[in-house]
């Protein structure tokens, strides 16, 4: 029985670490550059659960802000322990950056965690794709097996809550290939790693008035290790042979970005699936700040 709870811990505490590494969320009121001297802000507001074989475990309350050439977000989210799968957890990401055609240039990224007195923080800033401040707690263990972290894994990489805003060149002709086929490069402070996309359907959705309706692109999804992880344990290994991964995108009207509608990650416990509940868009104006 221990080594069965050992087991299902692991794939879980591996299993939410992706989640982190894929959602996109809440509202972080940062400035973000002016397209004129007077523009209009969009702005997203989306709650998301979190089930495991159809049990809730958690949630995820989201907003966002956008313009046509920047966006500052954050993801705040808990789960809840409730049952044996997970136990009592909070998680605060914040972001924002630059859209440039079809890239996301992160300029900042924050994480704070706390898992039952266990806390994590990440800080960096970053400039071009390339990491030039960063702080990380507590620090990886120097491992004889572990992949070391060079500067170059810190070049042409996005941070977490970039990883999953998908910038389009022409949001008109969104189409399934545009949104989906794309390896994202994240370094999350401790580890590197890519999310390779590929279009897999699409499909249209009829939900309440409170919840998103139209069409979604349904993207597989493969984690591939690079850097910072250890290709021995069970819990890296089983992620990186996992193809029942799935990321249902989205577009933000009035914008040039996609972002997740839900997320399939399978799991030997049954599916762990994020979705979005209640989604919302909107828009403000703003006056014309420098940069």
């Amino acid at each position: 029985m221990l080594a069965l709870d050992a087991t299902l811990g692991t794939m879980m505490t591996t299993a939410l670490a992706a989640t982190r590494r894929i959602l996109f969320s809440v509202l972080v009121v940062m400035p973000l550059a002016a397209t004129s001297a007077e523009a209009a802000d969009t702005t997203l507001k989306a709650d998301y659960l979190i089930t495991i074989a159809g049990i809730t475990i958690g949630k995820v309350n989201a907003e966002g802000r956008f313009t046509d050439s920047g966006y500052a977000a954050t993801i705040s989210g808990q789960t809840y322990g409730i049952s044996q799968f997970v136990s009592d957890a909070h998680a605060l990401l914040a972001g924002n950056g630059r859209i440039r055609g079809h890239r996301i240039t992160p300029a900042s990224y924050n994480l704070d965690t706390d898992e039952k007195g266990f806390r994590t923080h990440v800080s960096m800033a970053m400039s071009g794709g390339s990491i030039v401040n960063l702080s990380a707690a507590p620090h990886l263990m120097p491992y004889p097996d572990r992949v070391p972290v060079t500067p170059n894994h810190k070049r042409n990489v996005v941070d977490p809550v970039g990883a999953f805003m998908v910038a389009v060149d022409q949001p008109v002709a969104i189409t399934g290939q545009s949104a989906c086929n794309r390896t994202v490069r994240v370094f999350d402070g401790w580890q590197r790693y890519d999310v390779r996309l590929s279009f897999k359907d699409s499909k249209h959705v009829n939900n309440s008035s409170d919840a998103y309706s139209g069409e979604v692109f349904i993207c597989s999804a493969r984690y591939v290790p690079v850097a910072g992880h250890r290709p021995g344990r069970d819990s890296v290994q089983y992620m990186a042979d996992n193809k029942r991964i799935e990321v249902w995108l989205v577009p933000v009207e009035g914008t040039r970005v996609l972002v997740p509608y839900r997320i399939l990650i399978g799991t030997q416990m049954g599916d762990l699936v994020i979705v979005s509940r209640d989604f919302s868009v909107g828009a403000t104006e703003r006056q014309a700040s420098a940069d």
